[in-house]
């Protein structure tokens, strides 16, 4: 089933069918295929400047992830690596570039881990990795045991607040920080409240990696994030970004800046030796 929905970008939207429900997903634009896979508690509309931007260059496809925004599929992380694959087939993208924020990043690593031949080119924002020491972590620790109580209590608002709150949700500018009110406001816990297992990615996941991967962080998200990027520098050979005057969600800090170095970044990949 295909629908316009102009609350969001404005493309063919597709309700795709996975185990458990659906994922709503649109497609935007012409050109070689580029998929975006949101982070935590967000959904499709955290990348509308990047829709926006590649739009006139590639055939950008978002969708909200399970448990997230319009899709009905309950959370289970560990089958997202499918619903990718699902997404992407929906649309008819045998092989296409991926670009992944936070646990998006890693769903995104996870896929490409497992089937590499689909896998044109990859760009993660944020990314964790399971065996990247933790100890650098402290200073963005996520108070999910308090979200969680909250959620459990019925007290969305209120642990809504508490997360936007968070650092890692940090941004600077006006209109971008009205939309993630949206989106965070949107967020219905319901991962907080039937928690699945953890999908786990490692270095040795990504060993055999070959496509070109760029690592993306914000000059001013937590230090492990940094730790994560570099690790990817020197295991899969990841040309790092490091943008200035950003956090953790620098695609909605300096769009401006992460759209070029993206774009560049994919119009170098994709275009035949």
């Amino acid at each position: 089933m295909t629908r316009n929905l102009l609350d969001r970008f404005g493309g063919i939207v597709a309700e795709v069918p996975v185990h458990g429900g659906m994922l709503e997903a649109e497609a935007l634009g012409a050109g070689p295929p580029v998929l975006l896979v949101h982070g935590w508690t967000l959904d499709r509309r955290v990348w509308r400047p990047q829709v926006e931007g590649l739009a006139a260059r590639f055939r950008v496809i978002a969708w909200d992830r399970r448990g997230f925004g319009r899709s009905t599929a309950p959370p289970d992380l560990l089958r997202e690596p499918d619903d990718l694959a699902a997404v992407a087939d929906a649309f008819g993208a045998e092989r296409f570039a991926l670009v992944g924020m936070s646990q998006g990043a890693r769903v995104a690593l996870a896929f490409a881990g497992r089937q590499p031949e689909r896998v044109s080119a990859i760009a993660v924002q944020g990314a964790p990795l399971s065996d990247v020491d933790s100890a650098d972590g402290e200073d963005e620790a996520v108070p999910l045991a308090e979200m969680t109580r909250l959620a459990v209590e019925g007290q969305l608002g209120e642990m809504r607040r508490l997360w936007r709150a968070h650092p890692l949700l940090a941004v600077n500018d006006a209109e971008a920080a009205g939309e993630l009110d949206e989106i965070v406001g949107d967020y219905g816990a319901r991962d907080l409240l039937a928690p699945g297992l953890a999908l786990d990615v490692t270095t040795a996941d990504l060993a055999r990696l070959t496509m070109p991967i760029l690592a993306i962080t914000g000059r001013d998200e937590p230090v492990w994030r940094h730790k994560v990027a570099d690790r990817l520098a020197r295991t899969v050979q990841a040309t790092r970004l490091d943008i200035t005057g950003a956090g953790h969600l620098c695609n909605l800090c300096r769009p401006d800046v992460y759209n070029q170095a993206l774009i560049g970044f994919l119009e170098s990949a994709l275009t035949p030796a």
